[in-house]
């Protein structure tokens, strides 16, 4: 699954209500992450490997 942060447009690994592969809490500002279908574009450590 993976989660954008609509402000950026950055894709994650993750989803929504929880945590991202790289640590940023999809809780805090909810309304900024969406789940989507979306490929991963983060190249931090957690989200790109």
């Amino acid at each position: 699954m993976a989660v954008e942060h609509t402000p950026t447009g950055e894709v994650h690994k993750g989803y929504k209500g929880g945590t991202t592969g790289c640590g940023f809490d999809t809780t805090e500002h909810s309304s900024h992450w969406v789940n989507t279908d979306k490929r991963i574009t983060c190249g931090k450590n957690g989200c790109k490997n």
